[in-house]
């Protein structure tokens, strides 16, 4: 996404919006919307297909687990727990890209690249992580009511 970019650093929107999800609500649905989203995303770049959609799937999913008591409750706890889930599947996406033999850039810029990127999906989370527990729990009244 270049044209949200700070400097060099280029966000994951898929990853940021399925890892907070699956912070506030659990990696159920989180797991969906960060497949879907990385075909979506797949489509779109260019990138091989199913790249981002599998790179996505266990850093989401890992950072849905557990209890909803131990899921964070602060906006800077889930934060950091999306910014992880954003490093790993980085991470898991150039091992990929390398995989298929997509041409990279020298190993200390991609270092740069992508510790850039999840710090900065980290810092839009702290904005991110609190809307989704607010839109989860409206859907928890909802579903109380039999909706």
């Amino acid at each position: 996404m270049p044209f949200v970019g700070v400097g060099d650093a280029r966000p994951n929107l898929v990853v940021l919006a399925a890892a907070s999800w699956a912070v506030a609500a659990g990696p159920r649905e989180a797991v969906w919307w960060a497949f879907l989203g990385g075909l979506a995303s797949d489509l779109l770049s260019g990138g091989p297909l199913g790249a981002l959609a599998l790179a996505g799937l266990v850093p989401v999913a890992a950072a849905g687990i557990g209890d909803s008591e131990l899921r964070p409750r602060s906006a800077l706890a889930g934060a950091l727990v999306v910014a992880i889930a954003s490093l790993a599947t980085s991470a898991i996406y150039l091992a990929i890209l390398a995989i298929v033999g997509a041409s990279l850039p020298d190993a200390p810029r991609l270092t740069t690249l992508t510790v850039m990127g999840a710090a900065y999906n980290g810092v839009l989370a702290i904005a991110t992580y609190p809307i989704a527990r607010t839109l989860h729990r409206g859907a928890e009244k909802q579903a109380s009511f039999g909706w």
